[in-house]
C-alpha cells in the first residue's frame, strides 16, 4: 500500500517539475524575444534618423549654393520634406524639416539663414 502511494508522488513532482521547467523557458524565451524586437526596433529607428540627417544636410547645402526652393524635392518616399521661409529686410530664414511618413517619430528640424 505505502509503495504505491510513493509512486504516485513521485510521478506527481515529475510532473511538478516538467510543469515548472515548461513555464521558466517560456518566459526565458519570451524575454528574449522582446529583447530582439526592441532592439530590431531601435536599429531601425537609428538608420531613419541617420538618413533623415544625410537628407537635411543635403537640402541645407543645395539651398545655399541656390536661391531656388523648386527643385528641392527627396527621392525617398519614406520621407517628406516641408521648408518654410521667412522674408526679412536683409535676410531669408528658411526652416526646413523633414519627417517620417510612416507612424515611427523621426522629424529633424534645422534653421537656415541667408
Amino acid at each position: 500500500m505505502e509503495y504505491k502511494n510513493i509512486v504516485k508522488q513521485k510521478k506527481s513532482f515529475i510532473l511538478f517539475t516538467t510543469m515548472m521547467l515548461v513555464v521558466v523557458f517560456g518566459i526565458y524565451s519570451l524575454t528574449i524575444v522582446e529583447n530582439n524586437l526592441f532592439l530590431s526596433n531601435l536599429v531601425k529607428l537609428k538608420y531613419l534618423t541617420l538618413q533623415a540627417n544625410i537628407y537635411l544636410n543635403d537640402i541645407t547645402n543645395r539651398l545655399i549654393t541656390n536661391n531656388y526652393q523648386t527643385d528641392l524635392v527627396l527621392d525617398d518616399n519614406r520621407f517628406e520634406l516641408r521648408i518654410d521661409s521667412i522674408i526679412d529686410q536683409n535676410s531669408t530664414i528658411y526652416y526646413i524639416i523633414i519627417n517620417t511618413t510612416d507612424d515611427t517619430p523621426i522629424r529633424v528640424v534645422k534653421k537656415l539663414q541667408k
